[in-house]
């Protein structure tokens, strides 16, 4: 590819009386000056254009490599801005908490969890919320049961009052919590499941 560079300088004619006969352009001059542009668009445009049949070939021609600087195409892959409809079922993996004397809670890799408690715990304020988000968890007795956890102060329960969980061994409670980023609303629950 070249760059345009000018063949023939007409600046110097801007000095020039009107009525000099220098001052006026010879078609020759013209022609030069524009075989020069076209030479120069061309060569910038054509990046072997001419023999496209398909869309490999395009992508050759302008350079582009499907996943490095281009998405492929895929009839499968969703918008986030349009409304979708899945055929499959869409889910989280359950994770699984790591029980200690304070369990922490990274809700942004946890969203669906469960934790088997070995004594009695306090959970933590879960870390890196969304708002709007829904997250579940699992609590899970342990062998011995009768664990108890004390909730950290973002979790809110219905007239302020946390569920008692079970205290059975090997059984586990359900817990689904809405956030608005910073507190998680407990909006759901399942006691004492089997």
């Amino acid at each position: 590819m070249s760059d345009y560079s000018i063949s023939v300088s007409w600046s110097g004619k801007d000095s020039l009386a009107d009525s000099d006969a220098a001052k006026v352009i010879s078609g020759a001059d013209f022609n030069t000056e524009f075989t020069a542009v076209q030479t120069a668009v061309n060569s910038k445009l054509n990046k072997n254009f001419d023999n496209i049949t398909s869309p490999s070939g395009a992508r050759t021609a302008l350079g582009l490599v499907p996943g490095v600087n281009v998405q492929a195409y895929d009839a499968d892959n969703v918008v986030k801005d349009v409304a979708n409809e899945y055929t499959k079922t869409q889910n989280f993996d359950c994770t699984t908490l790591t029980d200690d004397a304070t369990i922490a809670w990274d809700a942004s890799s946890n969203q669906v969890c469960k934790v088997t408690l070995a004594g009695n715990r306090a959970m933590a304020a879960p870390t890196n919320q969304v708002d709007g988000a829904f997250y579940h968890i699992t609590v899970i007795q342990d062998g011995t049961g009768s664990r108890t956890i004390t909730w950290n102060a973002v979790f809110k329960f219905p007239s302020d009052t946390a569920p008692t969980l079970t205290t059975t061994a090997s059984e586990q409670d359900e817990l689904t919590f809405r956030s608005n980023g910073t507190n998680m609303y407990l909006v759901g629950q399942s006691l004492a499941v089997a």
